[in-house]
């Protein structure tokens, strides 16, 4: 019967498409982390989308216009080693698994705007990555130079060093990584190191929590300064020294490097070799030596040797004469002059921390962007001209690196017209494909540039960005990288990406290990003995059993197929269970016994609107208002259907709206079901507060249950004998309309909502205040209400006020809380431990004992 009632609401549910006309409605740029086609859904993918789309429908419900959009991170490895399995192209191979994919995300009901679906394998999108790429070539943040990169030898690329695990193996392949010299292009995402470090500071992130202490150790202190200095036998090769002091320049001896660096081509342990780097910024030059002495900084094989004890010490050692040493100083420059002079030409003298690296983009591989160069014998590296892009892959290839594809390397000059050029044969990095895809959707059909740049700027930043904690480090830094440097050049209205980030835990499966060996086995190959102390055997063998909860994987065996799921409890059941019982951001151990409590739920909504059909039918129509013998109980319990609806949907409107508890709205919700199935029949014939009650049920449930909610309310439309009428003037029900044309449930203006006074931190007192004068509260009018309460003033007493701060939840709560001087007994501070026990007592005792004002 579910599965019937969705497939008859499926195509029912509204508009879900970004009205770009639309200015008078709020904006709200709804996203969920792209997915990786690999043909098949998981419970991961579906908890962050049945996320993001509760969000997307709640804010729609609240008048807004919302960009809920959904496309594939296409690129990249996976498929092309699936489709050299099978000998077929990447792109058809990616294409079948998008196609699939889609399909079982329309199963679900999900509210994406798919007109603006793209992959980004599309040519018309990577088409703007390369544009993306030349914009920074030409501004110097894109460059290719010889580095030891990481190679992995099964998958045959290089990879990042953030791509490889503490072990030293490969992220994806597993394999033991080996060190190769190779020409790499990179990006240089140190420029904007200072301004990526500060940007964490910006007081309009809301719950970046801790990823924010994630970005801050990646990028690292931005104390000091890098500099090129190029060579003397060879000017395009540089040497990156780190320094704290841009002084440091005028007195340097030397430049000491690592063994392991590559301008060491002999490896030698510790001498000094016969080159040397300029010094642009004295006009002299500085000899290289080699050294594992040198107190090289965190994170650097080069170390910038100045004028002490020690360094002397290092270049006697080394047998390095230091006879023309006054040489140096002949143009000698303030730190700031050396800064303006690196940047100017574009020799470093940006702020940054001496372990960040610029962004390494090569990849080895055929199924990625083509990098837009094209390398000349006369000319170099020139970039391909933009009338030229997109720089298309040869998709029919199957298993052919574009290093040996002879026809597609050869290419003309732009700049010169020589005819034996080769076309650069490095993709890029999968990364810098997402690093701005958020832009693309804001109108991805544009032919003329990368986005709408007026849109942009109503759309960004991303006010709602859902996805998983292993995205928190490289791909928001590369995205934010982009945006930071779109916003230098005026494209983007600020340089942050994503205002707001939820990061959902993990949908965990219960696995079952053999305990002397480690090996899976399936559960049903698992005897249970002691469910609550983890005892199990295998049926088999009798050996004992580790049982465990785990990221859901095959080679773990306890994953569970979603449409599974799907095809028994029905799309809006699996919704509901995902969201339930635990926070979106902490981790689901998936069980069946967690099924019962919303499955029960449902049903018992089922039958409230069975019993209401039923007894709303028996109503005469000569007499539709309920007999006066009803009087006072009648009265009293529509009282509390009052209160118990405008209670709850502040609770749940709190839940959905500022905290993102998606679970404990469910539990609100649940506590309305509860107040409503205590109406006695009388008042279901003839409340208009039991009507009110249960519209506001049915409404809020639909972001979560869709089609159970659009059923319900379609039953509630067909119900005889309502008593809200639209003529009412404080009727929020829309009765031509269906559940997704409704509005939020509104409070009503005199419901007493919760105005929370703490002193440093605890709380005291709760005043109640009707929404009506709530939503209106300033900062100053609520300390000022606060300090005329006499409770709050004994609370108070003598001890004078520092500071105060305010935080509104409109139509929720309130809290005010006002930092005092500590009060001191007896002229001395009590002993820590006694202190500390006192103020924990103390703490639980008030909040048991909460003061309740009602303020008219």
């Amino acid at each position: 019967m579910k599965l019937q009632m969705e497939d008859k609401w499926h195509r029912k549910l509204g508009d879900n498409r970004f009205n770009p006309s639309d200015t008078e409605n709020p904006k709200r740029y709804v996203l969920a982390m792209f997915p990786y086609p690999s043909g098949n859904l998981h419970m991961g993918h579906v908890r962050v989308y049945t996320i993001s789309d509760a969000m997307a429908r709640f804010y729609r419900l609240n008048g807004a216009n919302v960009l809920h959009p959904m496309g594939w991170d296409a690129f990249g490895l996976p498929a092309e080693n699936a489709a050299i399995q099978r000998g077929i192209p990447a792109d058809r191979w990616t294409q079948s698994n998008i196609a699939e994919m889609r399909k079982q995300l329309e199963m679900l009901s999900f509210s994406f705007d798919w007109e603006r679906e793209f992959a980004t394998c599309d040519p018309e999108y990577y088409r703007w990555t390369q544009q993306l790429f030349l914009m920074l070539f030409k501004d110097g943040l894109a460059y290719q130079r010889e580095a030891l990169v990481n190679w992995d030898p099964v998958d045959q690329t290089v990879l990042a060093d953030e791509q490889v695990d503490d072990n030293g193996c490969s992220w994806r392949s597993g394999a033991k990584v080996e060190k190769k010299v190779l020409r790499q292009w990179f990006i240089k995402t140190t420029k904007f190191a200072k301004p990526l470090l500060d940007g964490l500071s910006d007081p309009t992130l809301e719950d970046w929590k801790d990823i924010i202490k994630l970005q801050r150790h990646w990028i690292g202190e931005c104390e000091g300064y890098a500099f090129e200095l190029p060579l003397v036998t060879d000017a395009k090769t540089h040497v990156s020294v780190w320094t704290r002091e841009p002084v440091d320049l005028n007195n340097a001896l030397f430049v000491a490097i690592n063994p392991s660096n590559l301008l060491n081509s002999e490896k030698r342990t510790e001498c000094a070799l016969e080159i040397s780097v300029q010094n642009p910024f004295t006009g002299g030059t500085l000899p290289v030596v080699v050294t594992e002495k040198a107190p090289f900084p965190e994170g650097c094989d080069t170390y910038l040797a100045v004028d002490n004890e020690e360094n002397r010490a290092i270049a006697e050692r080394v047998g390095l004469s230091l006879s023309q040493g006054n040489e140096r100083h002949k143009n000698v420059s303030s730190g700031d002059d050396i800064l303006q002079k690196a940047v100017a030409h574009q020799l470093g003298g940006h702020p940054v921390s001496s372990k960040l690296r610029d962004w390494l983009i090569s990849r080895q591989r055929f199924w990625g962007t083509p990098i837009p160069i094209i390398h000349c014998p006369t000319c170099g590296p020139v970039p391909v001209p933009e009338r030229d892009l997109p720089v298309k892959l040869p998709t029919e290839s199957v298993g052919i690196p574009l290093a040996q594809n002879h026809d597609w390397l050869k290419a003309t000059c732009p700049s010169c017209q020589r005819v034996d050029c080769t076309r650069e044969s490095d993709t890029m990095d999968t990364f810098v494909d997402s690093s701005w895809y958020f832009l693309r959707f804001i109108d991805p059909r544009k032919r003329d540039a990368m986005f709408d740049r007026s849109l942009a700027h109503r759309l960004m930043p991303v006010d709602l960005y859902v996805g998983g904690k292993e995205h928190a480090v490289l791909h928001l830094y590369y995205a934010r990288f982009v945006a930071h440097y779109l916003h230098s050049k005026g494209l983007l209205p600020s340089p942050e990406p994503f205002k707001r980030l939820l990061v959902q835990g993990m949908v965990m499966g219960r696995s079952y290990r053999v305990a002397s060996s480690g090996k899976y086995v399936p559960a049903a190959e698992v005897e249970i003995l002691d469910e609550k102390n983890n005892k199990a055997i295998e049926r088999a063998t009798g050996e004992p059993i580790t049982m465990l909860w785990e990221k859901m994987s095959k080679s773990k065996l306890n994953g569970v197929d979603p449409l599974e799921v799907l095809r028994e409890h029905g799309c809006d059941t699996l919704r509901l269970i995902l969201l339930a019982d635990v926070a979106p951001t902490s981790h689901r151990n998936w069980s069946e016994a967690t099924f019962p409590g919303i499955l029960n739920w449902q049903k018992r909504i089922w039958m409230t609107m069975h019993d209401f059909r039923e007894l709303r039918s028996k109503i005469d129509p000569k007499n539709p208002a309920p007999p006066p013998a009803y009087g006072e109980e009648f009265t009293t319990q529509e009282q509390k259907l009052w209160d118990a609806r405008n209670y709850f949907t502040a609770g749940a409107t709190f839940n959905y709206r500022h905290s993102h508890q998606l679970s404990v709205g469910i539990s609100k919700m649940q506590g309305l079901t509860n107040a409503i199935r205590r109406a006695t029949p009388d008042v279901v014939t003839y409340s208009r507060q039991y009507e009110l009650a249960l519209a506001a049920q049915i409404i809020m449930l639909a972001p979560m249950a869709p089609h159970f909610a659009a059923e319900l309310w379609g039953q509630f439309l067909a119900t005889p004998n309502r008593i809200d009428r639209t003529e009412q003037k404080d009727s929020w029900i829309r009765w031509d309309g269906g559940v997704f044309d409704q509005r939020w449930p509104e409070i009503d203006d005199e419901f007493p909502l919760d105005l929370t006074f703490k002193i440093n931190g605890a709380e005291y007192c709760i005043l109640k205040i009707p929404a009506k004068r709530f939503n209106h509260l300033t900062h100053q009018e609520s300390l000022d209400l606060a300090l005329r309460q006499e409770v709050i003033v004994r609370l108070i007493g003598k001890r004078p006020l520092r500071t105060s701060d305010f935080t509104m939840y409109p139509s929720c709560e309130a809290i005010l809380n006002v930092e005092l001087d500590r009060a001191v007994s007896d002229g001395g501070e009590p002993e820590p431990g006694k202190a500390k026990k006192e103020k924990k007592e103390k703490k639980v005792k008030k909040k048991k004992s909460l003061q309740v004002v009602h303020v008219g």
